[in-house]
């Protein structure tokens, strides 16, 4: 995976999942072309059939270039290197290695806390929080990037941090036209198969370059509905519903009656072929 994160102070982090070399360590390659910032940062890790791993490599590119080794593949420069998991071990690496959980500090400059072993006693049989609509919004916007990265028009960044009306931002490499798309996940109510979905209206701002992404989650079927919406920001305020602090869109996906969001209903299998369309037409 090698997709971006836009962040605040004109810097752009680009997340890099890497692969396992034995031994408890991480190795990356990187083609010299596509470090083209110095002052972008670059976040690496291990993913795992358990998720990611407990130690990142946060650093930016200017010394990722500095410290990695140097080759030159088939004409075209390559950069690697190799860092071990284990929160003791030595490695040159190892002032910008930081633990999962201190990534956000480390981002914001904060001191994160350093990389351990094994987690606290306190933590220790801790219940888990009650996290579910985080955890849906977080599901549908994996599934938007995953979807879109399929696509070799679109570049893709998520803004640092999340709270503004965009949160996947899509770039087409050829024209370097930019479509922020706003994603929300509704689970449709059993009694009447509707998923309503909210928008809040002090970070809604509508503009001919936002669209609203809403999805449909099946939790029985463990899935989302094959129908997704696919809504402009200056359309949606003519078919969505005054919620007091919310605009409401009322989406029961694959239903035969007619409502005011059938022209935005959409395949979801096209999501990347319709936000490339959106891009290649966008006004600079």
């Amino acid at each position: 995976m090698g997709q971006g994160l836009a962040g605040g102070a004109d810097r752009t982090r680009r997340v890099k999942g890497c692969g396992g070399v034995g031994g408890g360590k991480v190795e990356s390659v990187m083609r010299g072309d596509r470090l083209v910032d110095d002052r972008a940062v670059i976040i690496a890790g291990l993913f795992t059939d358990e998720g990611l791993g407990p130690t990142l490599r946060v650093v930016d590119e200017g010394t990722y270039k500095r410290v990695a080794a140097h080759d030159v593949s088939k004409g075209k420069e390559v950069y690697s290197a190799a860092f071990s998991m284990h929160p003791t071990a030595r490695t040159h690496w190892r002032p910008y290695l930081v633990a999962r959980e201190g990534l956000g500090a480390r981002l914001l400059g904060g001191e994160p806390p350093v990389a351990r072993a094994e987690p606290s006693a306190s933590v220790v049989g801790m219940e888990p929080r009650d996290r579910h609509d985080s955890w849906l919004g977080f599901l549908g916007e994996s599934e938007v990037v995953r979807r879109l990265a399929e696509s070799a028009q679109l570049d893709l960044f998520r803004p640092f941090p999340d709270l503004a009306m965009v949160e996947v931002l899509a770039r087409d490499n050829v024209n370097g036209r930019f479509v922020g798309l706003q994603v929300k996940t509704a689970v449709p109510a059993k009694l009447y198969g509707e998923a309503h979905i909210h928008l809040q209206k002090a970070t809604f701002v509508p503009t001919p370059s936002a669209w609203v992404v809403g999805l449909a989650w099946l939790p029985a079927l463990g899935r989302f509905a094959e129908e997704f919406l696919l809504v402009p920001t200056e359309h949606l305020r003519e078919i969505a519903v005054d919620g007091g602090d919310h605009y409401v869109l009322t989406f029961h996906p694959e239903s035969p009656e007619r409502t005011p969001l059938d022209p935005y209903r959409q395949r979801l299998t096209e999501l990347g072929v319709l936000v490339g369309r959106i891009a290649a037409n966008a006004s600079r």
